[in-house]
């Protein structure tokens, strides 16, 4: 666990908080996603894309014996804010996600990936729905 003496949050190679950034309606198209950051897809009313999205996870060049350390070990996510897209997220070239070439991520989703630096291997990649609120 990483610790410091400072009063505020802060971000370093090693830890500490990832920022999320906001994907707003400026393409359909985001490549060579930064897969250690942590992405929102505005609804369409909140000023995100009005046509579903592709992101594209980037290439990884390691393989089994000599992984790639831009991406062993890297976790990464992606929240649909939206009420009625699904957007989509791509390997690279012949890089799969979970053994497919892309996976949805339906409206108020969060996808969350993680690579190993084997370009042989697939990017691993889980879906999960908002939870709703209980009823009382």
């Amino acid at each position: 666990m990483s610790m410091t003496t400072f009063s505020g949050p802060v971000r370093s190679l090693a830890g500490f908080m990832t920022p999320v950034e906001p994907t707003p309606n400026v393409s359909t198209t985001l490549t060579q996603a930064e897969t250690g950051g942590d992405y929102v897809i505005l609804s369409t009313v909140d000023g995100g894309p009005a046509a579903p999205i592709t992101i594209t996870l980037p290439q990884v060049e390691g393989t089994s014996t000599s992984p790639d350390p831009r991406y062993n070990g890297i976790r990464g996510g992606l929240f649909n804010a939206d009420t009625v897209l699904t957007h989509v997220i791509d390997g690279f070239g012949s890089q799969t996600v979970n053994g497919a070439a892309s996976v949805n991520v339906p409206p108020l989703h969060f996808a969350e990936w993680i690579g190993n630096g084997n370009q042989n291997a697939p990017w691993l990649c889980r879906i999960t729905p908002l939870v709703s609120a209980a009823a009382t």
